[in-house]
């Protein structure tokens, strides 16, 4: 399974509307983070991967709650994943 640019979109915009819904601005939720701005932002656009234990500090620091947030996250990744083909190794001919 291949993980597209397009569901780090949408990870990035589910995480701004948490922050948003927590009326913070980017370098608010950045200094709560305790990174900079850029950090926020690279998230937000999708051009920065996160892993689940950043998505629960993330989460934490916006007053959210992390599985409500995961589970947002599954909702609107999910048809991207479920549409997609899983990654079958290519076959090698049997020796004779």
């Amino acid at each position: 399974m291949r993980i597209e640019p397009e569901q780090y979109q949408r990870v990035g915009a589910c995480l701004a509307a948490v922050r948003r819904r927590a009326k913070l601005t980017q370098t608010e939720a950045a200094e709560r983070l305790g990174r900079r701005q850029t950090f926020v932002s690279e998230i937000e656009r999708g051009l920065r991967r996160v892993d689940v234990l950043e998505i629960v500090l993330i989460s934490r620091a916006l007053g959210a709650n992390p599985a409500q947030l995961l589970a947002e996250i599954h909702e609107v990744t999910g048809s991207v994943v479920a549409g997609s083909k899983p990654h079958s190794p290519k076959r090698r001919p049997k020796a004779r």
